[in-house]
């Protein structure tokens, strides 16, 4: 949409002084990156406060030109985008929506800076660095991001993006006192740095390691979790490089299984997650609480139990039995 604009823009630049019209390229990053206001002032010998009022000269002059005019039609179509998603639109985001090539984004910022419309609002610790409309659009995005963080950790589950922003839409009259399209909903949602998306599709809070994981043990934990299944730590190993996109190492990642409390060792090199259910323990030890549990069983019901929470041989759990005794029907006793 912007690439459609780039002469016109190029055509009110150059009506400006010599002088103006590179301090303005250069603060916007017409020449490739944007520079600050202390090395515009280093290469003139000027302070950066007259660096600030050479930018602002300029740009009241170009609001003042006959052909700014020209300029408002895209001005109107970035500020009608931005009410359509509430008010407000993450700066990535948004360079995104309304470019095709990176070399466009300079035009793109020169008409959020001249465009009355737009104020900018800086990366924060709650927010992404965005563009609003409105004043009040940033506050929304932190109120409703606060109370899907909460359910989050109520119900202890991640989400899937139609399901987050259904409850968006939901529950917004409640928490924002008022009505909220998908778009306004999708919008907050992207601001905020306190739910991410994780490399499944599916949403959370930030800090947890299913979401945003830090380290091969947070990676285990996910990718665990993703399956829903015990798993060998070759096969994790393995999964982690083919859906994170990351090199792990299969003995280092052993270790850190065992070493962890999150996770059991349930078979040869087999690992479940312990928040299923799973315990510390040997197969003689599983045959104790099972029986301890449920009472006499036979060898048939003992195997199948053991084989619900341990990922061994028949063999193995039959080898164990060994150590306890039967009663007079035949079944194993404590």
């Amino acid at each position: 949409m912007i690439g459609q604009y780039k002469n016109l823009i190029d055509n009110l630049l150059k009506d400006l002084p010599q002088k103006s019209q590179d301090v303005l390229s250069r603060r916007i990053g017409f020449n490739g990156k944007k520079e600050t206001l202390e090395a515009i002032g280093k290469d003139y010998n000027i302070t950066r406060e007259r660096v600030r009022q050479i930018e602002k000269k300029a740009i009241e002059t170009i609001k003042k030109s006959p052909k700014f005019s020209k300029v408002k039609e895209p001005i109107l179509k970035i500020k009608s985008f931005i009410e359509i998603n509430g008010g407000l639109k993450r700066e990535d985001i948004l360079e995104l929506n309304l470019t095709k090539e990176k070399k466009e984004k300079p035009y793109l910022d020169f008409l959020l800076k001249i465009g009355d419309p737009f104020f900018y609002h800086p990366d924060s610790p709650e927010l992404y660095s965005l563009w609003k409309t409105k004043n009040e659009a940033p506050d929304y995005a932190k109120i409703l991001s606060d109370f899907l963080v909460k359910l989050m950790e109520k119900e202890r589950k991640l989400f899937g993006k139609e399901e987050l922003l259904e409850i968006a839409i939901k529950e917004a009259p409640k928490v924002l006192r008022m009505k909220i399209k998908r778009e306004y909903a999708n919008s907050y949602i992207e601001a905020t740095k306190k739910i991410e998306e994780n490399p499944f599709g599916l949403f959370g809070p930030s800090h947890w390691p299913e979401v945003t994981p830090k380290g091969v043990r947070d990676e285990a934990y996910l990718v665990l979790k993703k399956e829903g299944r015990p798993m060998h730590f070759n096969d994790l190993a393995k999964e982690i490089e083919k859906n994170l996109k990351k090199s792990v190492n299969p003995n280092t990642l052993h270790n850190e299984l065992i070493k962890n409390p999150q996770f059991v060792l349930i078979g040869r090199g087999i690992y479940a997650l312990r928040e299923w259910g799973y315990e510390d323990g040997t197969v003689k030890d599983m045959i104790e609480k099972i029986l301890d549990a449920r009472g006499p069983l036979t060898k048939e019901e003992i195997i199948k139990e053991v084989k619900k929470i341990r990922m061994v041989k028949e063999s193995t759990i039959y080898l164990n039995l060994g150590n306890f005794k039967k009663n007079k029907e035949g079944k194993y006793i404590l």
